[in-house]
């Protein structure tokens, strides 16, 4: 028989998994960082972001789509003129990113703001595992304490533990 108290119980329990799931995906990029580069050119074979000018976004909407802002992807190769990358995901003006599956797509150089190469971030990689381990523990405890569960079970002692309502 399902009580109106299992049915909260559930709820709440959906709730908390839902936003253990979105916490998750959210914390996934959060190992890695872009920081601007003060040189040229990165070499070949790294992962960077192009920003884009106005022109940029005129001369490659076509291909990128409107009001791209930002291009992340494998640097595979730099001549005189332009720079080639395969494109892992694009940000557009207001923030909204696209995911691209390595097509490649050749930037002109007169189309370039600047570079941003991709970086490891030990802090984020700690808030992240630090955070994963005490949603775990949390998740643990609440379950050891039958906080999700409204079943009494013997106390040895000759009464009833658990919740009675």
């Amino acid at each position: 028989m399902t009580t109106p108290s299992m049915n909260r119980r559930r709820r709440y329990w959906r709730r908390f998994v839902g936003g253990l799931c979105a916490v998750t995906l959210s914390l996934q990029m959060g190992c890695y960082t872009f920081k601007p580069l003060q040189a040229g050119v990165p070499a070949t074979g790294n992962r960077i972001a192009v920003v884009l000018n106005d022109r940029g976004r005129f001369t490659l909407g076509d291909k990128l789509g409107s009001a791209v802002d930002n291009v992340d992807g494998l640097l595979v190769e730099v001549d005189s003129a332009s720079v080639t990358l395969e494109v892992y995901r694009t940000t557009d003006m207001r923030g909204g990113t696209t995911t691209w599956t390595g097509e490649r797509v050749r930037v002109p150089k007169d189309a370039i703001v600047g570079y941003q190469e991709r970086s490891f971030s030990k802090r984020r990689t700690y808030l992240l595992v630090g955070t994963a381990v005490g949603v775990i523990a949390a998740t643990m405890l609440m379950a050891n304490l039958n906080l999700f569960s409204s079943v009494s079970r013997p106390d040895p002692t000759g009464g009833t533990t658990g919740n009675t309502r």
